[in-house]
């Protein structure tokens, strides 16, 4: 499979996306134990008494994969969330809406990770290539 079809829907450039069905093996089984309250947007992770029963080492290996997961999803949120905010102030430089944003999160007590900028930036840059690459007769 190619990377192009190993994109979810959500896909929204190179390094942002979101965690496909496509990258489960057959043998995987949902996990029970997450709850979410979608009015106010919390959540929380209660195992379940089979999960641990599995051994310490297992639970870590299973929980750093989710975490992973979680990451890449939370990830392309943010930029998600960026892009909503840029396209309030397209006009404004790129430097500036960054530190806006930053500014946002901070007083929202949003956790920014430290390569999100250059993420932000690289998301800007390849959706400029891409919107000027299909303007351009060569490039189709």
């Amino acid at each position: 499979m190619n990377e192009i079809q190993s994109r979810s829907p959500y896909w929204l450039s190179p390094g942002i996306d979101v965690p496909t069905r496509d990258e489960l093996m057959p043998y995987y089984r949902p996990l029970r134990g997450f709850h979410v309250d979608r009015f106010c947007g919390e959540a929380a992770f209660v195992p379940t008494e089979d999960f641990m029963r599995e051994t310490p080492l297992w639970r870590i290996d299973v929980l750093d994969d989710i975490a992973e997961d979680i990451r890449r999803t939370r990830t392309h949120a943010l930029v998600a969330c960026f892009r909503e905010c840029q396209a309030r102030g397209h006009d404004v430089p790129m430097a500036r809406q960054i530190e806006a944003f930053r500014e946002v999160c901070k007083m929202a007590g949003i956790a920014l990770p430290d390569e999100l900028e250059a993420l932000l930036v690289l998301d800007q840059q390849f959706g400029r290539s891409a919107k000027w690459g299909s303007r351009d007769p060569a490039a189709r």
